[in-house]
């Protein structure tokens, strides 16, 4: 028997999208080529695409489809992702092109007349810097109707609270909130949803999931390339404008929101809304529930690494924060108390991400835990390098002797269902298609976020903290153990 492979076609019965437009500006960016485009691809392979569909690549220079595509297969194949390349093929029947200069003076011209006689709803994804989405609004004309028009921003919405306002002013006069789908990948993980499923659809974990069961949470995405060739960016970003505004305070509101009233997306939204709204900024001053750090030279999987401030593009004197962790809270009646620990960093010894429940302890042990420590009950959502859930008990290890050592009950999501996952942006994109919200940001958490991080970056700059270099290939600044420490937690290594 040939085992299913996480390449396969996995959608055998897959009902077709409504006929579509979508526009992909940004189409040569890398973000393009390495996620949106391979995921359309993997779609229109597997049957979602109506035959009337149309894609419509918009970039600078003027290239054919087969052009474009010639140069994604070529940016692919450096990458190594042959599955990629294979799925891109069946992009070219829907496949057209446009030269587009965004803020030019012909720009909302050009794209019009590339629309010409494509189906009427209309997606335009804006795979760009956050500084060009008011140019790509300015091509748009005023409609409020999101079976014509919607519109999908990547993150971040600028790089503080300021810049993100301006950004939803643009979007608020042209368009209805409806229609706007500000778009964080992880919310497309298989292992979040499943979360979502874990809480609300089982009843034996949702009582336990309250300020008397849970002993702290924790969050991790940890990286171990370096900046790689996104320091013009990254230089602007840094690991808490990047990683922490929208991703890890997304999936922080997921583990500790109230059950919704439903699954309609204002709901969800709702719900974690007031997570963000109930964050307690950490301290900077002394003792301090935030460490800030930036890599140095290093090893990492046996190869020697250099140094951020030695990157190509980085300035030499460069404060800008490879690594950040802190420790926050969630000031409600279940969670008060509970502390939250989120952790990022590049050059760390492996890629992985994962959020980690740490149950309390029983009230009175009974028996001899191995190695003299106890590890207690624990819940593990693995977001990557795979998508699993795993419960950690304590059980009897064989013997006389009455100790207990953690044993796990895995859920690999392949594994179980013998089917590939899906790619967080295949997921993503069908709901944008379908017109679904529920995994999409609102105005209202955008700005939420943003309060909260450009808060302890005043902090921060106010009482002149500057990254403490750690060496690459390590767990980040020793300051940080000690500050899960004063938690009452040991930083996790289950991605090790």
């Amino acid at each position: 028997m040939v085992e299913p492979s996480k390449a396969a076609c996995y959608e055998p019965n897959a009902v077709p999208l409504c006929p579509f437009t979508f526009v992909l500006h940004g189409a040569a960016g890398d973000l393009a080529k390495r996620k949106i485009i391979p995921a359309l691809g993997h779609l229109a392979a597997t049957g979602y695409f109506s035959s009337d569909s149309v894609l419509v690549f918009a970039q600078r220079e003027a290239l054919s489809a087969s052009e474009c595509l010639a140069e994604v297969d070529a940016f692919l194949a450096r990458a190594g992702d042959d599955s990629a390349r294979q799925a891109i093929a069946a992009l070219k029947p829907y496949l057209k092109t446009v030269q587009l200069s965004l803020g030019g003076p012909t720009a909302k011209a050009d794209l019009a007349a590339a629309l010409q006689g494509c189906p009427p709803l209309v997606v335009h994804y804006a795979a760009l810097p956050s500084s060009r989405f008011t140019d790509l609004l300015d091509c748009l004309d005023e409609c409020r109707d999101p079976e014509r028009l919607r519109l999908v921003l990547e993150k971040p919405l600028g790089f503080n609270a300021s810049e993100s306002a301006v950004i939803e002013k643009a979007v608020e006069a042209k368009l209805d909130e409806s229609q706007v789908y500000r778009i964080d990948h992880y919310l497309g993980k298989q292992a979040v949803q499943n979360l979502l499923a874990l809480r609300l659809g089982n009843r034996i974990f949702e009582p336990l999931l309250t300020r008397e069961h849970v002993a702290h949470v924790q969050i991790t995405v940890a990286e171990d390339l370096g900046v790689e060739d996104r320091a013009g960016f990254y230089e602007q970003a840094g690991a808490l404008r990047d990683m922490v505004q929208s991703h890890m305070l997304q999936l922080l509101a997921t583990v500790a929101m109230e059950p919704p009233v439903s699954l309609e997306a204002n709901s969800l939204r709702d719900e974690k809304l007031k997570v963000l709204r109930s964050l307690r900024v950490p301290k900077v001053s002394s003792p301090a529930e935030i460490v800030v750090g930036q890599y140095a030279e290093g090893y990492v999987r046996g190869q020697p690494v250099p140094a951020y401030r030695h990157e190509k593009g980085v300035a030499e004197d460069s404060n800008t924060e490879t690594y950040v962790s802190f420790c926050t809270e969630v000031q409600t009646w279940r969670w008060a108390g509970v502390p939250f620990l989120l952790r990022t960093g590049k050059r760390m010894p492996k890629r992985f991400a994962e959020i980690v429940i740490q149950f309390r302890d029983v009230p009175k042990p009974l028996f001899e835990p191995v190695g003299g420590m106890w590890s207690g009950n624990k819940l593990i959502i693995q977001l990557q390098p795979d998508d699993k859930l795993e419960l950690q008990l304590l059980a009897k290890t064989p013997g006389e002797r009455e100790r207990l050592r953690p044993v796990s009950l895995d859920l690999d999501f392949f594994n179980t269902w013998r089917i590939p996952v899906r790619d967080a942006y295949e997921r993503l994109l069908t709901d944008i298609l379908r017109g679904r919200l529920g995994l999409f940001l609102r105005r209202d958490e955008v700005q939420a976020q943003w309060h909260f991080v450009d808060q302890i970056m005043g902090n921060l700059h106010q009482l002149g903290v500057s990254p403490a270099p750690y060496t690459s290939g390590t767990f980040g600044p020793p300051a940080a153990t000690a500050m899960a420490l004063r938690a009452g937690a040991f930083w996790s290594e289950d991605g090790l």
